[in-house]
């Protein structure tokens, strides 16, 4: 196989060769000297954040505690005809770390940072890149550097239902930043766009930084370890909502090889697509979402062949108070009905953003099946508020319950899985969110705020795991300050 020739590092430096003959090296040059910048910003956002859990137990530590903190990012960038560059200094401070809990983030952020303080605190370069645009093909571009990935979202639809689906519904399912996390992750690497007005190309080649849960993100090694082991390849083709109105879709291929010596090396291709449609009818619109994606490749030293997918729905009334918008949705990933054969079978999740997808992250998409039921109501223009319910199976009895969200400290390979215990039943999960923006104003400084709270009711391979409770309750105030 073609991975089995060329490393990702060997196509980056084939890229090189390619972007140097688009861009040549004098024309960057010149650009970088000669194009002053048409626009210069300077951005900041600190998120102020109380996290309060209740978790299952199984009476080995705390099961229930609060810790508190603080997540700085100050960014510097510009843009002209030619050239944008962005930099970002990104801080993290924690408050009060539990040093015994059982379950939830607090245990795996005062875990991973090797457990010495519960006041703790760290601060990185989050992100550095330029971007140079090519003068003689329009629409081209070429991306070098430290930046965000989110896998889906190369394209930002005009369509605002389109939108948020894609934001919510569809990015960063398999690569994503893990912003929700306290430290989050980057990418180092390279990105070809080509963009234009009916469809976009994009092709990314990076490997991650450390991070999610791990303070120094700007460390590539841990007990000799290294996240440049890990190569991820992107390459994705849109067809924007300005083709047909209403409608985004892509086809998407990744490759993920982790050659970090950890038992599992997945070395991983997927190939998918996602369809969404929206259109007027009656008072308001009906939306439509489809997601999926085979996957094949070498995990553990076995063959890899798993699949998932995505189906969801809504209809958001538009004329109505509070423009109801009520949404239903199934998903299925792949599991493995017989672990102990040379056939690897679960859906594999490379890198993703897992909280998106499970607001309370007790588990992931992988040996996963669910059927959810959703209302947002938007009481106010600054005002969303958002409630889930989920039903939780695993798909496959003979598989694990698995968690995580992919890498995050380099020795650590990012999953951990949880004995079934023979059951299939997992939980039922409900929540609740209230999201404020421009609660309060001062100049160009803006104040919001984010409110969440959910509950797990554990279902059997939860009790097989904690005895002693397996019900679940987390909470969160977040206070956001930006400009």
């Amino acid at each position: 196989m073609v991975d089995c020739l060329f490393s990702l590092r060997i196509r980056f430096l084939l890229i090189m060769v390619l972007a140097l003959l688009v861009f040549p090296f004098s024309g960057l040059s010149m650009a970088l000297i000669l194009d002053a910048p048409s626009k210069v910003k300077i951005d900041f956002r600190e998120e102020i954040r109380s996290e309060s859990w209740s978790t299952f137990d199984d009476g080995t530590g705390d099961d229930s505690y609060t810790f508190v903190s603080s997540k700085m990012r100050l960014g510097f960038g510009f843009s002209s005809s030619r050239v944008d560059g962005y930099a970002q200094l990104h801080w993290t401070q924690f408050f009060g770390l539990p040093d015994d809990a059982m379950f939830g983030t607090g245990q795996l952020y005062f875990g991973q940072n090797a457990g010495d303080s519960q006041d703790i605190g760290y601060a990185a370069l989050s992100q550095a890149w330029l971007r140079v645009k090519c003068s003689h093909v329009s629409g081209l571009s070429l991306r070098l550097g430290r930046f965000l990935y989110s896998s889906g979202l190369e394209t930002i639809p005009q369509n605002a239902t389109l939108k948020w689906l894609k934001k919510v519904r569809i990015s960063q399912r398999l690569i994503g930043p893990f912003d929700w996390s306290r430290v989050g992750r980057a990418y180092d690497g390279f990105q070809v766009v080509y963009d234009q007005p009916l469809w976009n190309l994009t092709i990314t080649g990076v490997q991650p930084t450390a991070g999610g849960f791990y303070l120094r993100r700007d460390d590539p090694e841990y007990n000799g370890k290294s996240v440049h082991d890990v190569d991820i390849l992107a390459v994705a083709a849109t067809l924007k909502d300005t083709y047909i109105p209403g409608l985004d879709a892509q086809v998407f291929y990744y490759y993920y090889n982790d050659d970090r010596g950890l038992s599992q090396d997945p070395e991983i291709h997927s190939l998918g697509a996602h369809l969404l449609y929206t259109r007027d009818v009656g008072p308001g619109a009906v939306d439509l979402l489809f997601w999926g994606v085979y996957q094949w490749g070498v995990y553990s030293y076995n063959d890899h062949n798993a699949y998932a997918l995505a189906l969801e729905g809504g209809y958001k009334f538009k004329n109505l108070p509070w423009q109801p918008w009520f949404r239903l949705g199934y998903f299925y990933g792949s599991g493995d009905d017989d672990p102990n054969d040379n056939d690897h079978e679960t859906f594999f999740m490379m890198i993703p953003t897992l909280r998106i997808y499970a607001f309370t992250p007790f588990y992931n998409l992988m040996n996963t099946n669910y059927v959810f039921g959703q209302v947002i109501l938007k009481p106010h223009q600054k005002v969303v508020v958002r409630s889930d319910v989920h039903r939780i199976w695993l798909t496959e009895d003979q598989d694990s319950w698995y968690m995580g969200s992919g890498i995050t400290r380099p020795d650590l390979f990012g999953y951990v899985q949880k004995s079934s215990g023979g059951d299939d039943d997992l939980a039922t999960m409900w929540d609740l969110s209230v999201f404020i923006k421009d609660l309060y104003h001062y100049g160009p400084l803006s104040v919001g705020l984010n409110l969440y709270y959910g509950h797990v009711w554990g279902g059997d391979v939860v009790e097989n795991n904690y005895p002693q409770d397996d019900d679940l309750d987390f909470f969160y105030a977040e206070v956001v300050f930006s400009f």
